[in-house]
């Protein structure tokens, strides 16, 4: 017999089959290897006394149940001198690392001890930049059995309905339409396959963690949900319930309009079905967990597995457009379950803003998940009004841009110049009243009853901001620095220094000591000529 190795691996008895589970993840993790049952760590042969067909079912079993992502190794009984021996072969894995009872392995030598969290990382950046779709990838073992029949109908109707495939699919039998949209290659279905159309039992083996759970609490001081629901199988078979599910508790919200009213939903079904279609989409089908969805009576969250794609970040998530699972998101795209690529994120920004919401919120996220956070109350009913107001008058509405522009203006936020800026000017939504500098137009401010606040947005004019430094000059004799800015509140510091400039020239004011003494007894000051 060859001695233990970093490819072979000897156990005496099926007792030490938990011990087992670590080498055969530890191979998988390495160069592959076997493992044999039924032999002393010396080589020396003992055999195994019984060995049935339940044996081996029982022991692969044990290890399908304890091993993720799945392995299937192949299992053998072979009889050698008259003695069983279960010989297990393990191939090397292409995934990033399997583990035992939720602890990553890898061979080293004779022994198979835990891998290295920084090894771990290192292998799931390199799996990550190789491979850079993971929904494309086969299933080994799977087949057109592990699909829904109801999944494969909606599939149908769906790709019927929207016309996006190019091709009367009507006389193409089922194998043909998967093939069709890459979704089986060689007789062995995709991951997106499963994802999207698999049956309960069919995620269960080869991909457990792929579910959603939701559950309802009427607000954040509840510990335990009121309601819960885990949803299971292909996303076809279930997308549409999950929005019922919502629906059923979506409070109605009222906007006035003159006389009338305009109802909103808390949450819109748009927003609320590009929400789910990205968490699907970008989710990281590397890691152990579930989607989440947390249901509150004016907030939703999702929390999904993954942190946001190498590139995106909280500042550019609005422009940059990069997708995790490229398959998934084709096929839902030629189903019309998305717009087009990379416009999800702005569609629920618009929903939101449109009626004076807050935009939607990633804050929440780590390196390790995307957490959404949908606000279902509306912030600001006068903004919510003149939104509606101007797509009525304007016969346009806005963008995700402009609407997030006028938020940020609203809000006193320094914006920068941009196209969806410029078009806000030619609409004369907004106005212009410094460098950088914009406030919302004069209409809107007429509109909320608030003139006062506009005019104290838009600020003084130039006669009258110098008029109150000479006014302050008069009661203080002194007029040090600090107390002019602080006198013209809310105007710019070069400002005042060009208005101070202009007062001199004008021969009506002096300065006084040396401009570059800011602090203590020396310091500079105006004074009235």
């Amino acid at each position: 017999m060859l001695n233990e190795s970093e490819t072979i691996e000897y156990k005496e008895s099926l007792a030490e089959k938990e011990s087992a589970g670590a080498d055969i993840v530890a191979f998988a993790n390495k160069e592959g290897g076997t493992l044999s049952f039924g032999i002393k760590n010396n080589g020396e042969l003992k055999g195994i006394q019984e060995v049935s067909e339940k044996t081996v079912r029982e022991l692969a079993e044990y290890f399908n149940g304890n091993i993720e992502p799945k392995l299937y190794p192949k299992i053998e009984n072979i009889k050698d001198n008259g003695k069983n021996i279960i010989i297990i072969t393990i191939e090397k894995s292409e995934t990033p690392h399997h583990s035992f009872k939720g602890l990553p392995y890898i061979r080293s030598g004779p022994t198979s001890p835990k891998m290295s969290q920084g090894e771990y990382q290192s292998r799931l950046i390199k799996y990550k930049n190789i491979n850079q779709d993971y929904s494309e990838k086969s299933i080994v073992g799977s087949s057109i059995k592990d699909l829904s029949v109801d999944a494969l109908l909606e599939l149908r109707r769906l790709v019927t309905q929207s016309k996006r495939v190019g091709l009367d699919i009507s006389g193409m039998n089922d194998e043909q339409l998967l093939k069709n949209l890459r979704l089986i290659n060689n007789n062995e279905l995709t991951v997106a396959a499963i994802v999207l159309l698999g049956t309960v039992d069919a995620l269960k083996k080869y991909l457990p963690y792929v579910e959603v759970r939701y559950g309802f609490r009427v607000d954040e001081s509840q510990l335990r949900n009121q309601d819960t629901e885990i949803f299971q199988g292909g996303y076809l078979l279930y997308y549409n319930h999950i929005w019922q599910k919502i629906n059923a508790r979506n409070i109605i919200l009222n906007i006035p309009q003159g006389l009338l009213l305009s109802e909103r939903k808390a949450f819109v079904e748009e927003t609320i079905r590009e929400a789910l279609n990205n968490a699907i989409i970008h989710r990281d089908y590397y890691l152990p967990e579930e989607i989440f969805i947390v249901h509150y009576q004016t907030k939703i969250i999702i929390k999904n597995p993954g942190g946001l794609i190498d590139g995106v970040n909280l500042d550019n998530i609005l422009n940059e457009s990069k997708t995790r699972n490229k398959l998934i998101s084709d096929v839902l795209y030629k189903c019309d379950m998305i717009e087009s690529f990379g416009t999800g994120v702005n569609l629920m920004f618009k929903n939101q803003l449109a009626i004076g919401k807050k935009p939607p919120t990633y804050e929440k996220s780590d390196l390790n998940h995307v957490v959404l956070e949908l606000d279902g109350l509306i912030q600001d009913v006068e903004f919510a009004k003149y939104v509606l107001r101007v797509s009525d008058e304007k016969q346009k509405d806005l963008n995700d841009q402009e609407l997030l522009l006028l938020t940020k203006i609203k809000n006193n936020i320094r914006v920068k110049a941009n196209e969806a800026l410029y078009s806000l000017l030619d609409l004369g939504l907004i106005e212009k009243i410094g460098y950088g500098k914009y406030i919302l137009s004069r209409k809107y401010y007429d509109s909320i009853d608030k003139k006062g606040e506009y005019t104290r947005r838009r600020g003084l004019d130039k006669a009258t901001n110098k008029s109150l430094i000479i006014n302050h000059l008069k009661h203080h004799e002194k007029g040090y620095m600090k107390d002019i800015i602080e006198a013209l509140k809310n105007v710019p510091k070069l400002t005042i220094n060009k208005y101070l400039a202009e007062l001199r020239n004008e021969g009506l004011i002096k300065f006084v000591g040396n401009p570059r003494i800011s602090r203590g007894k020396n310091k500079g000051y105006w004074k009235l000529n």
